[in-house]
């Protein structure tokens, strides 16, 4: 876990302030990025699939990548918002590693760092002033690019306010119970570093050191899916990125994830997440 942590690279997409004037919600939401809210005051609600939580002012609040939620406000609610998309060579993040708390206890210095970078970065808000708004905003690409043209002293502050916030996470989270078996891990491992590749269940067998029926029922029994599935969530995983990111086209973005036919893609990815490629890229804007 600590070469994990020392590889960190992440992107603050964006981080602001909002206050809702009506009632407001979204649905079917799915990111390739983390969300992270500190609530100043107001009514709202989160809702993931095993549960809702009703979130409370003095709060933070983690919705991991690709964590399916939906949201709902009342009106005068308010919160500030950091968006972080990150970025391993191996193609992992620290959620497949970790489970983390959804919500947290904030504090006044959690209250001072978002003031400060705020102040500090209003580029990076969503570009309007009303929370309504806060859905709709322009591609994604352009948050990166602005980003990555930014001075790397920048960038430094923006990824030290990122750890500090996430520390309060980090105190209460735990390993995830996949990785205590070696067997697991490295397929999981390889199905992260390899999403370009053909993957077969033979290589996971082959990797991990274990007949293909036992590698099988190991999945089965710890991560709730098959080794194939697992490694086509993957090469979803990755598209999503991809397509929040960069202006790929989606015959581009299947040859970058190890799938020749792009009409494939398409349907794999619509069974998967519920949207066309083109249909997320849309949604995300």
């Amino acid at each position: 876990m600590k070469t994990k942590l020392e590889l960190v690279n992440v992107m603050v997409l964006n981080v602001g302030y909002a206050r809702t004037t009506h009632h407001w919600g979204d649905e079917d939401l799915s990111s390739p990025f983390a969300r992270l809210y500190y609530i100043k005051e107001g009514k709202a609600w989160l809702r993931f699939p095993e549960k809702t939580l009703e979130v409370r002012p003095g709060f933070m609040y983690l919705v991991p990548t690709f964590m399916p939620h939906s949201y709902e406000c009342e009106p005068g609610f308010s919160f500030y918002y950091m968006f972080i998309y990150e970025k391993y060579q191996d193609k992992s993040g620290l959620f497949d590693f970790y489970e983390f708390p959804l919500e947290v206890k904030a504090n006044e210095a959690v209250d001072i760092i978002f003031t400060q970078y705020c102040t500090l970065y209003p580029q990076l808000s969503l570009p309007y002033a009303s929370a309504e708004e806060f859905s709709h905003h322009p591609t994604y690409h352009d948050y990166t690019r602005r980003y990555s043209q930014m001075e790397r002293y920048e960038r430094m502050q923006l990824q030290g306010m990122v750890w500090i916030l996430s520390s309060y996470f980090m105190k209460h989270a735990r390993v995830k119970e996949s990785h205590g078996d070696d067997r697991i891990r490295m397929a999981m491992e390889f199905c992260q570093r390899n999403v370009e590749k053909d993957i077969t269940l033979d290589m996971l067998a082959d990797i991990a050191c274990v007949t293909k029926s036992h590698l099988m029922r190991l999945f089965r029994e710890k991560l709730g899916v098959s080794p194939m599935q697992y490694a086509i969530r993957k090469k979803i995983q990755t598209a999503q990125g991809l397509l929040l990111t960069t202006d790929m086209n989606i015959k581009q973005i299947s040859q970058e994830i190890g799938i020749s036919d792009s009409s494939y893609f398409v349907r794999l990815f619509k069974k998967n997440i519920g949207f066309t490629p083109q249909e997320y890229r849309e949604k995300l804007r």
